[in-house]
This record gives structure tokens, sequence and C-alpha cells, in this order.
């Protein structure tokens, strides 16, 4: 009976990298694919750059970095607040829903996951629904307000969209090159 359990653990780890390395490459005769010739991967690009983030008043709230990654395939937001917070979010195309998605993480622990999303004119709107309350709502507004400026605004509606009250209201804008 020892000698099976022991037979078994060796095993475990020998199909677990044989498994692993076979994904860890494309093969050689499959092209990468990239995602940089689908227009609507790239509906999101106004947000790419360097950022100084102020408030709608103009006061100082942190800086981000958002760049493309994964073959144009999505961005990544490096997020500072003023205070030293930090947090990253990954944007995406979804295909399958024809939605953009965004997950964010801040390093106090804060999961957001923005799974359906719409155009508003030029602003990129997510959003957020609680299955356990299902009258709350937060959307993400991203707009550009020209090609230095981005807004994004952020608010909740406890009553299935009627009213809301937001968030944070913070301005993006390009730092110098």
């Amino acid at each position: 009976m020892q000698f099976v359990v022991y037979t078994l653990f060796i095993a475990m780890p020998a199909i677990a990298f044989t498994s692993s390395a076979a994904f860890a490459q494309p093969a050689a005769s499959q092209p990468v694919l990239t995602c940089a010739s689908e227009p609507e991967r790239h509906r999101f690009d106004f947000w790419i750059g360097e950022w100084d983030v102020t408030t709608e008043g103009g006061s100082p709230a942190g800086r981000s970095s958002i760049q493309s990654v994964s073959g144009g395939c999505a961005l990544l937001e490096n997020w500072t607040s003023l205070k030293g917070g930090t947090g990253k979010s990954l944007n995406a195309w979804n295909p399958s829903i024809k939605q953009w998605q965004q997950f964010w993480i801040g390093q106090d622990g804060q999961v957001a996951e923005y799974r359906g999303s719409h155009m508003d004119g030029p602003s990129l709107v997510f959003f957020i629904r609680d299955d356990a309350k299902p009258d709350a709502i937060t959307r993400l507004r991203f707009t550009p307000l020209d090609s230095v400026t981005v807004r994004q605004h952020s608010e909740t509606s406890t009553d299935a969209g009627k009213s809301w009250k937001t968030d944070y209201d913070f301005y993006y804008h390009r730092k110098a090159q």
C-alpha cells in the first residue's frame, strides 16, 4: 500500500511537467496571432499613455501608465495614487460577448470585475452588477475630452440606475513626451 502511494506522488509531477511544457511555446508551424488588425480592440487606445491624474477641481490625485500589451489584445493600467497606493487593471475586448471588460486589483486587495460595457458616443462605459444586490450597479465611464485629457468617472446606483452617486471623478492629463 505504501509503495502505491509513493508511486502516485512520483508520477504526478512528471505528468504536470509534461502537460505544462506542451503549452509553453506555440508550435513552430503556427503563426503567432495578434489583435493589431481588429478595429474593436482599439476603441480604448485613447487611454494609452503616461498620465498625471487630478480631481475635477484640479487637485493632484495620482499618476497612471497605460500600456498596450499582449500583442495589442489588452491594455494594462499601472496606477499610483497621490498617497502612494497602487493598483492595476487589465482591460480587453472580449469577442465572445462583444464587450470590453476590466479586471482591477488594488494593493488593499480590493477586486472589481467589470464584466459588461458599451460605447456611449466617444465614451467607453463599464458596468458591475451585484448578484447579491440586484438594484446595485457601478458604472465606470472613460471619455476622451481632447487629445491630451481623459475623464474617468465612477458612479454607483442602489436603485437600478434611477439615480447615481459619484464615487470619484478623475481627469487624466497626458504627460509631455
